[in-house]
C-alpha cells in the first residue's frame, strides 16, 4: 500500500504523541496534525498518562527516556487501563528499550516517517 493510501485509511484517529524534546513535538505535531482527526501531545510521560485518561487516543507515540515519568512508566500504567491501545516507541535507544518495553513496536531515532505511518496503519486495522 502506498503512502497516500494509508494517509486516507488512518486520517480519523486520535493520536498522542509524548514527547519531551520541544523541536521533536512540535514537528510530529505539526505534521500529524495535518494527518489525523485530532492530535495531542505531552511533555513527558506523567503528562501522557493524564491525557490519555482524559482524551483516550486510538494510539500512542511516545519516547521512553522522559523526565518525571519515563516511557515505560506511563506505558505500564496505561496498560493496567487498557491493554490494547496500540502503542508505538520511538526512542534513540532502541536496542536497548526492546528489552524492556511493552510498547507494540519499537522504532530508532531517526524514524522513516513512511514506514511509521505503516506501523500506524498495521496497529490500528
Amino acid at each position: 500500500m502506498n503512502p497516500l493510501d494509508i494517509i486516507n485509511e488512518i486520517k480519523t484517529l486520535n493520536v498522542l504523541i509524548v514527547e519531551d524534546g520541544d523541536d521533536i513535538r512540535e514537528i510530529m505535531s505539526t505534521t500529524f496534525g495535518k494527518i489525523f482527526k485530532a492530535t495531542r501531545s505531552a511533555v513527558d510521560g506523567e503528562d501522557g498518562l493524564k491525557q490519555f485518561k482524559e482524551e483516550q487516543p486510538d494510539i500512542i507515540i511516545s519516547d521512553i527516556r522522559m523526565p518525571n515519568m519515563n516511557g515505560n512508566e506511563m506505558i505500564e500504567a496505561i496498560r493496567e487501563i487498557n491493554p490494547k491501545i496500540p502503542i508505538i516507541v520511538v526512542s534513540g535507544h532502541g536496542k536497548i528499550i526492546k528489552a524492556t518495553s511493552k510498547a507494540d513496536i519499537i522504532l530508532e531515532k531517526p524514524i522513516k516517517f513512511d514506514k511509521l505511518l505503516e506501523h500506524i496503519y498495521n496497529l490500528t486495522r
